[in-house]
């Protein structure tokens, strides 16, 4: 018999977990929570969605109370903790190749959201932004100075830190790598779709 999954529990703000957690994958989760309350932007006033709607608020949990994985299911994955993308990241599948780690935190209709791990001793990752749209990049995590990000087709090479922040162009062949020896980086991607 498989474990049980722990419940999540809803707390306050100031960089505690907020209000809506989630147990299930964004994937299973989604399509329950878009059902639930009608679709996603739907702004039809049918008894259905207005019906569906107030059962979904009504599934919100009040701060400290604890929140089923059925629950979760119907409210999808609003927040993500630290600790949830640090256990995800690490995960055997998240690995992809060369000291190199990602999960997806949000997989939403016009955009993604994805958690990198780049192992100190010179971990790479090198792709292409084949979107339309710019790509952002967020250093959470790194020794100062020791996140390159390049762009090869121009030569254009820049030196980040904690906080840094870097747009990649639509269509775009870039790469990130941890320069550092000691200290692995973390960087948060939200990616156009």
């Amino acid at each position: 018999m498989p474990p049980a999954k722990r419940p999540a529990v809803a707390s306050g703000s100031q960089g505690r977990p907020g209000k809506r957690q989630r147990e299930a994958s964004p994937e299973a989760a989604a399509p329950a929570a878009r059902r639930q309350s009608g679709g996603r932007g739907s702004k039809r006033g049918s008894v259905s969605s207005s019906r569906g709607a107030r059962e979904a608020a009504a599934a919100v949990p009040e701060e400290g109370e604890a929140v089923d994985a059925e629950t979760v299911a119907e409210i999808g994955r609003h927040v993500v903790t630290r600790a949830e993308a640090e256990t995800e990241l690490f995960n055997d599948s998240s690995s992809i190749g060369g000291g190199t780690r990602a999960t997806v935190l949000f997989h939403e209709s016009t955009f993604d959201s994805a958690m990198i791990s780049l192992d100190a001793g010179g971990a790479e990752m090198t792709e292409s932004n084949s979107t339309s749209l710019e790509m952002l990049y967020c250093v959470v995590e790194a020794e100062d100075g020791q996140v390159e990000f390049e762009l090869p087709d121009s030569g254009f090479k820049q030196r980040l830190s904690k906080g840094g922040e870097v747009m990649v162009p639509a269509g775009a062949t870039y790469a990130l790598r941890n320069l550092s020896s000691t200290a692995g980086a973390k960087l948060l991607a939200i990616v156009p779709r």
